[in-house]
């Protein structure tokens, strides 16, 4: 299966709406970029797309990635300008991943205490 870029239906797109093809442009460009955003913060666990379907962040990869980022933050040189620098990029990033994955695991065991209780 090959993806199709979104500019090769523009022109289709505005014409069937009536509106101008920047307009469109826009307005796709616009949802797109909320979509990226919304898979790479790290806000929730799980992301649904009307037409593509949901994406569900994998939870052994969070752990991998958090480890990873750690064992970076403790490596870092934090007295110099750059090091402390890239320190605090690191640091947020760890801090995102450390909430959703709190998340994660509030959401699983809401799961598991449900079953518990239909059984």
């Amino acid at each position: 299966m090959n993806p199709k870029d979104h500019r090769i239906f523009i022109d289709e797109i505005a014409e069937e709406i009536g509106i101008h093809r920047s307009l469109v442009n826009d307005f796709i460009s616009f949802y797109y970029t909320r979509v990226r955003r919304s898979l790479s913060d790290l806000t929730y666990p799980r992301i649904y797309i009307d037409g593509l379907g949901t994406f569900n962040l994998r939870k052994k990869k969070l752990e991998k990635s958090i480890k990873r980022n750690r064992d970076i933050l403790g490596n870092l040189e934090k007295m110099t300008f750059k090091g402390y620098d890239k320190h605090i990029a690191v640091k947020e990033k760890l801090e995102r991943m450390e909430s959703i994955l709190k998340v994660m695991n509030s959401l699983q065991e809401e799961k598991l205490k449900w079953k518990e209780k239909n059984k």
